[in-house]
């Protein structure tokens, strides 16, 4: 009886002392357990952490790119648009008043020859009906018989006109006598012959004795009419002097058709005959031009 009392202590002992074992392992289990959920808890959540902190920086370098990219697009827009507007009416307007300032109110010296290639320009003014200025030139220089034999070698003939009724009348006879000239008749029969002459510029002469001269003897003929005196030079001639005025003022950045009236002097060097252009008129503004011209027949 005894004996198996002492056994039975002897078994609860153990088995409380196991239960005690078991109760201590489970609670160290469980706190381990709880360590490590801990562990795994703060890892998770810095993991996380570290996921939405690079997430943003993402957000916020592209966000500040698009804006800077918007920005630079913006300015670029902007650029193109005053290039397009403003600039481009500045710059015409600059350029025209360039234009206008670069033109010379003095124009420099040259010395032309008639040629073939002004007789062509000029002939194309003619034919396009291309307004051209007056020439009106003074033979003060050369004096009037010598001007009227030079008319004569360039294939000018004399003629007397009705200024009211814008018509050739007769042609003037004329004979040199020792430099001098003097009227010997009219033909009526050559006021039909006029081809190939500049009937459109003629140059009318007075305040001559032989004009004087001339006008009388056509009164006893025509009447009292509105007669005058007038040289008429091949159509050529008056071309090639058109054409060298053309290309004289066209060099300078003007155009033949913005004057009206031309004034220059015969002029006599050496065995060489010509004409000294010296100033011009433009038509719209009265503006005078000085010009410096001398043209060779």
């Amino acid at each position: 009886m005894a004996k198996k009392t002492l056994i039975f202590v002897v078994m609860v002992a153990v088995s409380i002392v196991a239960i005690l074992s078991f109760v201590g392992w489970s609670q160290t289990n469980q706190k381990k357990e709880l360590e490590k959920k801990k562990v795994r808890m703060a890892m998770t959540q810095k993991l996380q952490e570290i996921k939405i902190v690079a997430v943003e920086e993402k957000i916020l370098r592209s966000t500040k790119k698009a804006k800077k990219r918007k920005k630079r697009q913006l300015k670029k827009k902007q650029v193109k648009a005053a290039k397009t507007k403003k600039p481009v009416k500045r710059y015409a307007a600059k350029k025209k008043a360039e234009i206008k300032d670069l033109r010379p109110k003095k124009l420099f010296p040259v010395n032309y020859r008639l040629n073939h290639r002004m007789t062509e320009s000029g002939r194309r003014l003619i034919d396009n009906k291309v307004s051209v200025p007056v020439v009106q030139a003074s033979y003060d220089r050369i004096g009037f018989d010598f001007y009227l034999k030079k008319m004569g070698d360039m294939g000018g003939r004399l003629f007397v006109g009705d200024a009211t009724q814008q018509k050739i009348l007769a042609e003037v006879i004329v004979h040199n006598h020792d430099g001098i000239y003097r009227c010997f008749g009219m033909d009526e029969g050559k006021k039909d012959k006029l081809d190939g002459m500049a009937l459109f510029r003629p140059r009318e002469i007075a305040n001559e004795n032989l004009v004087d001269e001339i006008l009388d003897y056509a009164r006893q003929t025509f009447g009292a009419r509105d007669l005058r005196c007038v040289v008429l030079l091949p159509l050529d001639k008056e071309a090639a002097i058109l054409g060298a005025l053309k290309e004289y003022l066209n060099n300078s950045g003007y155009n033949i058709s913005q004057f009206d009236v031309v004034w220059g002097d015969y002029f006599q060097a050496g065995l060489e005959f010509g004409l000294k252009v010296e100033k011009t008129r433009v038509s719209k503004t009265r503006e005078m031009i000085e010009l410096d011209m001398s043209l060779t027949m």
